[in-house]
């Protein structure tokens, strides 16, 4: 049996284990691996072999051959061997410079447009942008929904109230007015890249780096999303007065204790997060007292744990400087979905499949219910006066 029928044999045997490796069958996922180690090994023996056999034809050409193609007796055999490489095509594209050199020449390191390409080593790991932390949504309730759109009831303001009465004088009537009905939809987050089916063959490590900037670039929409819903929700408390340019430190830590007991006064809930803007969280970390001490501690304490009076801080991007977000945010707000967050890929999206290519879609419904809007405030900076002292 030649290596060819070989190969054919090991191929066929492996498209027989195919159902049963997608039912995870563990027997035939490792005599798949396997026949797979197999076919690898003789598929490089295959090439090996062409590769050898074209060398040969190389240098058993007749002379007739060699000077028809301007190669005289005097060449070397590297020399005979780089002319005819120009000639042929072994199924893959590619050029070969050679340069006239006297036999004293110094040998040097080989170069390709200037670049020494010879000694490269080709890292896989693709570098990435700087990317903003998708931290934003685990501050939040969350819940699932079967529909697209969700309506909870805030209860009606109580019209009158209970007072202390006399014996046998009339007692005062109270009423609650009707609940108000709020509505939020599901808004749909979605995009789609295409790649070659040889794209993701032949580079599967770029492959792999594409998809995850898919899913990471979807949430980051969602994370802003998030933000943009929460500050424009009517009924939230703000602050937009008492921050200004000459502010110091110890009086913005002052405000943001303000809005979280402001935050429990409205609600009962007591404050649990604070999201701040790496600008305005490194004003209050190198605030000092007059004694040019740390309020926070110096530079060589622990950095681990970011809080603020007792509450977890976190510093996002999510928000710009100028803006903190001071809230009860996992009592009074939820992150509603809808299935979650679904990926697809098909290769029947209008032509794709003629021209072998594959669509990947990334998509998720969410929305943000406030139900207690009162359980967020917002400290906003506001013109006047210089910058002070932190």
């Amino acid at each position: 049996m030649t290596i060819r029928e070989e190969l054919q044999e090991k191929k066929n045997a492996l498209a027989e284990l195919k159902e049963r490796i997608e039912a995870n069958d563990a027997e035939a996922i490792a005599e798949g691996e396997k026949l797979q180690a197999e076919i690898e090994t003789k598929t490089a023996e295959i090439e090996q072999a062409e590769k050898k056999a074209a060398l040969l034809s190389v240098i058993g050409k007749e002379e007739k051959e060699d000077s028809v193609m301007g190669i005289n007796e005097n060449m070397t055999l590297g020399d005979r061997f780089v002319e005819q490489v120009k000639s042929m095509t072994l199924g893959k594209k590619f050029a070969v410079n050679m340069e006239a050199k006297s036999y004293n020449d110094v040998q040097k390191t080989p170069t390709t447009s200037g670049v020494s390409a010879f000694a490269t080593t080709f890292d896989k790991n693709v570098v990435e942008a700087a990317r903003t932390p998708l931290v934003i949504r685990d501050l939040f309730g969350a819940e699932t929904i079967s529909g697209s759109t969700l309506v909870y009831l805030v209860e009606g303001a109580i019209e009158g109230a209970p007072a202390a009465t006399n014996e046998g004088a009339k007692k005062p009537q109270v009423h609650f007015a009707d609940p108000t009905p709020v509505t939020v939809s599901l808004a749909k987050i979605a995009c789609f890249i295409k790649e070659s089916d040889e794209y993701i063959n032949d580079y599967p490590f770029l492959a792999s780096a594409i998809n995850g900037r898919l899913l990471y670039h979807l949430g980051l929409v969602e994370q802003n999303k998030l933000i943009y819903d929460l500050t424009h929700t009517s009924g939230i408390q703000s602050d937009t007065t008492h921050w200004t340019g000459i502010t110091t430190a110890d009086e913005l830590a002052d405000l943001i204790l303000q809005a979280a007991m402001d935050v429990q006064e409205q609600t009962g809930f007591a404050a649990d997060g604070i999201v701040i803007s790496p600008t305005d969280w490194y004003k209050l970390r190198v605030g000092k007292n007059s004694y040019k001490d740390y309020y926070g501690g110096g530079y060589f304490g622990a950095q681990g744990v970011k809080d603020l009076w007792g509450i977890p801080v976190c510093v996002s991007t999510a928000v710009s400087a100028g803006t903190i977000i001071v809230g009860a945010f996992k009592t009074c707000a939820s992150v509603v979905t809808n299935g979650g967050v679904g990926v697809d890929a098909t290769n029947s999206d209008v032509d794709d499949f003629e021209k072998n290519l594959m669509t990947i879609r990334a998509e998720e419904r969410l929305a943000l219910a406030v139900r207690r809007p009162a359980g967020f405030k917002v400290v906003s900076k506001g013109a006047g006066g210089a910058t002070g002292s932190t």
